[in-house]
């Protein structure tokens, strides 16, 4: 049913809106086709080459909507290279994004977690230091009553400023 509502709406619009119409159906191109080959559940590919091709439309209807709304400057709009330029290069810039952000935020991610693996072996090591090599064998289960430090009485623990 939702498939039928969103027809009709679109209908309707185009009819009433003729000249935005004309210049959303052939601007939104590029979001189309993305829609059409984005296999992802979440088409966030869509969302990013979408609001970006969407924003790129704005310079071409903004001067349509306050010079006429008539199927001539709609044309006219269209046949500017210029405009197919500005579309065009929106479309590009999201693809871009979209593309782009995923090795990015992986290599973070993966840089911050190298620098913790290392803070944790560093702060292991001081604590192998501190407690013996006893404590460290057999993940520490079986062996913690021979380490060393455990045969005195209780004592501070290094915190590193903590």
């Amino acid at each position: 049913m939702k498939p039928l509502i969103w027809l009709f709406g679109i209908g309707v619009i185009a009819v009433l809106f003729r000249p935005t119409a004309v210049i959303l159906g052939v601007g939104l191109l590029p979001t189309l086709l993305t829609f059409l080959f984005d296999r992802t559940p979440e088409k966030f590919g869509v969302l990013c080459i979408g609001s970006l091709n969407l924003a790129g439309l704005y310079p071409v209807l903004m001067p349509l909507w306050t010079r006429g709304h008539t199927m001539e400057n709609a044309m006219k709009a269209l046949g500017d290279p210029n405009t197919g330029a500005v579309i065009l290069g929106a479309a590009g810039v999201g693809c871009v994004i979209y593309f782009a952000t995923p090795p990015i935020v992986s290599m973070v991610v993966r840089s911050r977690i190298t620098r913790e693996i290392g803070e944790i072996e560093k702060r292991q090591g001081e604590l192998v230091a501190y407690w013996g090599e006893a404590l460290s064998e057999d993940a520490g289960f079986g062996n913690a009553t021979t380490a060393p430090a455990l045969k005195h009485k209780p004592v501070k623990i290094p915190t590193r400023g903590r």
